[in-house]
């Protein structure tokens, strides 16, 4: 498996992890952007987890994204990605309030409905941090998806493969034409 993160403190983790799993052998992590990442290999399978096409600004970054993502694909190969579209309960219940999700560990929600952003900001006893994500409407990410030349064989609900019926969260499984 190859792994490749911008941040090398996540890539440390992911390390300390496999270690600690005894699959360190079968890990190569790499140091690298989601536009452009550092494999010459061609894989079955390309996965971006954790709403990672959300940190893109615009659909000239995500674009780059996916069109990358493919060419790591073999012919028939699949991307398979999550992301989400805010539902307005969502953004009532949290827009500009701290939150406390886990002991000890705070979070605020900004939305920006114009931009379509959410502001993340999460404070706890190790310090604080800020992050902007991007959202779009699912039809768009079909549309995107086609114009980098994918198929995409499902939209998903959640990761159980529940149907997509509307609702904030689509997990995309796209096939290299």
């Amino acid at each position: 498996m190859i792994g490749v993160d911008s941040s090398a403190g996540m890539l440390a983790v992911c390390a300390e992890r496999a270690r600690e799993a005894g699959v360190e052998a079968r890990i190569d992590l790499r140091l690298g952007d989601l536009r452009r990442p550092p494999v010459d290999e061609r894989v079955p399978l390309v996965t971006s987890p954790f709403r990672a096409y959300l940190h893109l600004r615009d659909d000239a970054e995500r674009l780059e994204a996916l069109r990358a993502a493919r060419e790591l694909l073999r012919p028939g190969g699949r991307l398979v990605f999550d992301v989400f579209r805010p539902s307005w309960d969502d953004i009532e219940e949290t827009d500009g309030r701290w939150i406390e999700r886990e002991p000890a560990i705070d979070e605020r929600a900004d939305w920006d409905l114009a931009a379509r952003t959410l502001t993340l900001s999460v404070r706890g006893p190790q310090g604080a941090s800020t992050m902007t994500l991007w959202w779009l409407e699912p039809e768009r990410w079909h549309s995107l998806l086609a114009e980098a030349g994918f198929t995409v064989e499902a939209c998903y609900g959640w990761f159980d493969r529940r149907p997509y019926a509307g609702g904030e969260d689509t997990v995309w499984v796209a096939v290299r034409e």
